[in-house]
């Protein structure tokens, strides 16, 4: 095993077992506080923050009922400032109808105490081109979504923050969106599973589906038009941090832009990045995050879903084979296990963001 695999390995470790206390800084947003909208932010020093996505995939109702009841009371009870929730609110085999994707998710994120911060999912709009998800229209589906979620300024949950959006309310990007407490920034992009909507091959446009190379075509293009406004606004975000001296910037993204490859034992640099070409639909998303981290003196984590496997590691390295010390990848729960993680924010700290699971059975 190579040097830096083990120096990878033994930082993991040390990042899921850590428990910062956390220190109070109310600097935000343009280098004021930015703590307008929810009164736990000035009654605690730092911030407990849930990280979920990837849930409640039953197709049994009353067993998925229970699951959602366990998982809400399970945050409730852990007096949380705010939740970020990673993408797919359904699983991959049920219909796309907009009650599964817009009322029943919007009833769950309004039963909750905290905000909720909203990153889209495949599942939502992407595959809702598979028969078995009901040959819908993709991209009337994600239309549908930002009419539903990003309306306004505002987080989704019954005690919502104020963010900043790209797009226009309940239009194009508008699903982008950001905001700074604690002297830390949080990142929502649009950066879903089966490829980010790039369909690079012919099994990928007529897989499960009916698509005709009009449709994937349509496809490609709203990818290419998303892909140049995500990496715009992944840029920003970054100059802000630096501006301000943000002390860590949170990415929450949807996709596992890693999967299916491992990282270890030289895996990073002779698999990993040499498919990252232009068949990848996160290539450009992927180079730009390294460029931007590595050039940022803050801490640095992303936030995904996708593959349904608790993970912390230090997925990042540098050319010369080291780590890339200021960042961490943290993938979420999922599919049937409806644990989550909750992360504390302590901006004084050397790694800023620590984590601890909550395993629900």
């Amino acid at each position: 095993m190579k040097n830096y695999t083990k120096a990878a390995l033994c930082v993991s470790i040390i990042a899921a077992t850590l428990h910062l206390t956390a220190f109070a800084d109310n600097s935000g947003h343009n280098g004021k506080n930015n703590d307008d909208d929810y009164d736990n932010w000035n009654s605690k020093a730092g911030l407990k923050v849930a990280l979920w996505g990837d849930e409640f995939y039953n197709d049994d109702p009353a067993i998925k009922a229970r699951m959602i009841d366990q998982t809400i009371k399970s945050m409730n009870d852990h007096e949380l400032d705010f939740t970020i929730f990673v993408g797919d609110t359904k699983n991959g085999s049920s219909l796309c109808t907009d009650e599964a994707i817009g009322q029943d998710p919007m009833n769950i994120f309004n039963r909750l105490n905290a905000p909720t911060l909203y990153s889209l999912g495949d599942n939502e709009w992407t595959d809702c081109h598979r028969t078995n998800n009901g040959s819908y229209d993709p991209l009337e589906r994600l239309a549908y979504l930002r009419s539903v979620f990003f309306s306004t300024n505002k987080t989704q949950g019954q005690h919502p923050i104020t963010v900043k959006r790209q797009g226009q309310l309940g239009q194009e990007y508008s699903e982008n969106s950001r905001f700074v407490k604690k002297n830390v920034e949080f990142v929502a992009l649009h950066i879903p599973g089966s490829n980010n909507n790039l369909v690079a091959t012919e099994k990928q446009c007529t897989n499960k589906s009916n698509r005709t190379q009009a449709d994937c075509d349509a496809a490609t293009a709203e990818y290419k038009a998303r892909n140049e406004q995500n990496i715009a606004w992944l840029k920003e975000a970054f100059a802000e941090a630096r501006i301000h001296k943000y002390a860590g910037i949170l990415i929450a993204i949807q996709a596992d832009v890693y999967f299916p490859f491992e990282l270890s034992d030289g895996g990073y640099q002779d698999d990993f990045l040499p498919q990252l070409d232009e068949n990848n639909g996160y290539a450009d998303f992927f180079h730009t995050l390294v460029e931007e981290t590595q050039s940022y003196n803050g801490q640095v984590l992303l936030v995904h879903g996708d593959s349904h496997y608790f993970k912390i590691d230090k997925a990042m390295f540098n050319a010369d084979g080291t780590l890339t010390a200021n960042f961490t990848r943290v993938e979420v729960f999922g599919s049937e296990d409806n644990s989550w993680i909750e992360m504390t924010i302590d901006p004084k700290s050397e790694n800023v963001f620590s984590f601890s699971p909550v395993n629900l059975r």
